[in-house]
C-alpha cells in the first residue's frame, strides 16, 4: 500500500511517502502562506520523485499540522497528537512519550498500551512559534541557524531574557544589544528562554511517563536548544534521523489504517 502524509505547518510543509510500511520519499518546502495547497503539491511531487512513483499510485493522502484544512486534495485530516504518537511508535518503538517542537507549535504526548495517546498537551498561546522566534532572532542578530545551534550553554552569570512570552523575550534581547551585550550572549539567552518555554509544556503532563522520550520537529537540528531543553527537563531525548518528518510520517501511517465510520 502506498500512502502520503503532509505536515502543513505555518512555516514549512513536509511530506512523507510510505510504501508497504517503509518511508520511500520525502519532500519539503515553505508553507506558501495563502497558497498552501500549491506548496503542498510541490512538496508531494518532490517526495514522489524521490520514491520513483506517480501521484496516481498513492492510495490515500492524509494531512496534519496547523494548515491541514487548507488542502482540498487530502483524503483525510488528522490532529497533531495522533500523528505524533503514530510516528513515535514507528520511529522509536520503545518510546513512552514524544515531544514535537516545530516552528509554530509544541505537542507533548504520552503513549498508552490500550490507546495510542494516553495524555496530550499543547503549548500555550504565548509559547507559540518557538521555531519562528529563533529564526527571526537569528536574522536580527545576523547569525545563521547553524551558528546559533553551535552556541555553548548560557552561563549562570550570562544575560537573560523573558521566558514567559516570546514578545517580551524579543524586546529584552533588543534591550540587551542596546546596552552592549554581544550577539552571541543574546543568542544564548534567547535559546535558553525558548528551552524553558518548551519545558513548561512538557511539565503540563499530569502523569509523566518519561522512561524513553522521542523528540521530533525542526528544532531537533538546533543542538544548543536540545542541550538546554535536556538540562531543564532533566531527561535525555531519542532523536531519530527522520525527526523533522515525524508529523508527515505519522499522517502517512494513519492513511494505512481503515477509517472508522462516524
Amino acid at each position: 500500500m502506498i500512502t502520503a502524509g503532509i505536515d502543513m505547518g505555518l512555516e514549512t510543509v513536509k511530506v512523507a511517502v510510505l510504501q508497504d510500511g517503509k518511508v520511500v520519499g520525502r519532500g519539503k518546502g515553505l508553507s506558501g502562506g495563502a497558497k498552501r495547497a500549491p506548496a503542498a503539491e510541490d512538496a508531494l511531487a518532490q517526495a514522489l520523485a524521490e520514491a520513483g512513483l506517480g501521484k496516481s499510485s498513492v492510495e490515500k493522502i492524509v494531512a496534519t499540522g496547523k494548515g491541514k484544512f487548507d488542502l482540498p486534495f487530502a483524503d483525510r485530516c488528522v490532529s497533531e497528537p495522533i500523528t505524533t504518537a503514530k510516528a513515535a511508535r514507528f520511529l522509536c518503538p520503545d518510546a513512552t512519550a514524544a515531544v514535537d517542537i516545530g516552528a509554530d507549535e509544541t505537542v507533548v504526548v504520552t503513549l498508552g498500551e490500550e490507546k495510542p495517546v494516553q495524555e496530550m498537551v499543547f503549548n500555550e498561546k504565548c509559547a507559540a512559534g518557538l521555531g519562528i522566534f529563533l529564526r527571526t532572532m537569528a536574522r536580527r542578530l545576523e547569525m545563521s541557524l547553524e551558528e546559533m545551534s553551535a552556541l555553548p550553554p548560557k552561563g549562570a552569570s550570562g544575560p537573560t531574557v523573558n521566558d514567559g512570552c516570546i514578545v517580551f523575550s524579543e524586546l529584552d534581547a533588543l534591550s540587551l544589544l542596546n546596552r552592549g551585550a554581544s550577539p552571541k550572549e543574546v543568542a544564548a539567552a534567547i535559546v535558553d528562554a525558548a528551552a524553558v518555554r518548551a519545558c513548561m509544556t512538557i511539565n503540563d503532563i499530569t502523569v509523566p511517563v518519561f522512561n524513553s522520550v522521542a523528540l521530533f520537529g525542526g528544532l531537533t537540528k538546533n543542538a544548543a536548544f536540545v542541550k538546554a531543553l535536556e538540562s531543564y527537563a532533566k531527561m535525555g531525548f531519542v532523536i531519530p534521523a527522520e525527526a523533522e518528518y515525524a508529523g508527515a510520517i505519522g499522517a502517512a501511517l494513519v492513511g494505512c489504517e481503515p477509517e472508522v465510520p462516524s
